[in-house]
């Protein structure tokens, strides 16, 4: 630590500041050492210098030759994911085989050319080395940046070895694409607690054997049964103990409602707020109360009033949790919105209607509960665990 005293003031102690290194490009260092060595070796005439010269141009072709037959005969094949998520980073692997019989490639690097605006390459594949008719398997990481479908088409796969002074290239086209789901925060549990189904008219039984209260059968006793699950009567026509069996409680039932009727440029928003970023929160929100209601054990299904008039059915899965997230990512906010005429509510299931800008009531007579997309930093729970305020 250096201090520097100030008359009439205390001395200040300052951290010593590391010397930032200078980078230079192996090009601009090669073409400077023969900028320096050549008009010596020519005018001097001095024997060393010239050979130290001839040195210095033979590397120069060496490596230029050898990048330029190293890039070839590389054959690259691209491996996407189903599907990704906004702001997460997904893996896309890659597979390159070397053709040729006799010489390797080595640092081959791979980066793919995607608009800056959908998608960003937070790591390119990198591969050390490929051996003559060998095949090695890379990955880099993509984060996306906007949900929908992301095509991935044109890559390029490059090295600048062995002295790094030109970079050869090796371009490949497979047209391929994969869906982006929208952005998805972990939800406070009150915001499903307030729309449990079974607070209607209270739990039913399920289609499938299990330990609740409604009965789905009768059976043969297996020595371990309660006595108050014992069929008495029945056991008294019979020899031997039948017992009533129980079904599943079945799981709580849930309708997401993405209000989307009014058109972009009709929402009401302050000053200086996007309506179109407005909209993807509610998207997101949306996605969130589907991931939430996933992960309860709920059967949630979907409606999006203005863009698409049919609902999905409320079921529960993995596969349903998919489907309902593919029709989020692929809500286009730039179609004409649709007149809608509220039907749902008619079956046993709890409704969340979340809206852009407003609440706007539906002619339902359940009672939804109501969100919107400017609630969504309320409802949403921080990295940390702690509920956001």
């Amino acid at each position: 630590m250096n201090a520097r005293a100030i008359p009439g003031d205390r001395a200040i102690t300052q951290a010593p500041v590391a010397p930032k290194p200078l980078r230079v490009k192996p090009l601009v260092a090669y073409l400077l050492a023969i900028g320096l060595i050549g008009p010596t070796a020519v005018f001097k005439g001095s024997n060393l210098m010239l050979i130290l010269l001839a040195v210095i141009v033979s590397m120069g072709m060496t490596g230029i030759l050898v990048s330029l037959v190293g890039i070839r005969g590389l054959e690259v094949r691209r491996f996407v994911p189903r599907w990704g998520e906004v702001g997460q980073p997904l893996r896309v692997r890659y597979r390159v085989r070397r053709r040729t019989r006799w010489l390797p490639s080595f640092g081959i690097q791979i980066r793919e050319e995607i608009p800056a605006d959908r998608a960003s390459v937070q790591r390119p594949a990198w591969i050390v080395h490929v051996g003559p008719r060998e095949e090695v398997h890379a990955d880099s990481r993509i984060v996306p940046l906007r949900r929908g479908r992301l095509p991935l088409a044109k890559g390029a796969a490059s090295t600048a070895f062995p002295f790094g002074f030109l970079r050869r290239r090796h371009r490949f086209d497979q047209r391929q694409h994969l869906v982006v789901y929208p952005r998805r925060h972990a939800l406070r549990s009150g915001v499903l607690r307030a729309t449990v189904a079974d607070r209607m008219d209270g739990p039913q039984g399920g289609r499938h054997r299990g330990a609740g209260r409604e009965w789905y059968g009768t059976r043969t006793s297996q020595g371990r049964d309660s006595l108050r699950d014992i069929a008495w009567k029945l056991s008294a026509h019979r020899d031997e103990l039948i017992c009533l069996d129980r079904a599943r409680p079945s799981p709580s039932r849930m309708r997401v409602l993405l209000d989307l009727r009014i058109a972009t440029e009709s929402l009401r928003v302050a000053k200086g707020e996007d309506p179109r970023e407005l909209e993807e929160r509610a998207i997101e929100l949306a996605a969130s109360l589907v991931q939430a209601a996933h992960q309860r054990g709920s059967e949630v299904g979907l409606l999006v009033p203005g863009l698409i008039h049919e609902a999905t059915p409320i079921r529960n899965g993995s596969w349903h949790l998919h489907r309902l997230l593919g029709h989020l990512a692929g809500l286009d906010l730039d179609a004409p919105r649709r007149e809608w005429d509220p039907e749902f509510g008619i079956d046993r299931s709890a409704s969340i209607v979340v809206q852009v800008d407003r609440v706007r009531p539906l002619d339902e007579g359940t009672g939804p509960l109501y969100l919107t997309a400017r609630q969504l930093d309320d409802l949403r729970v921080r990295p940390g665990g702690e509920a956001a305020t």
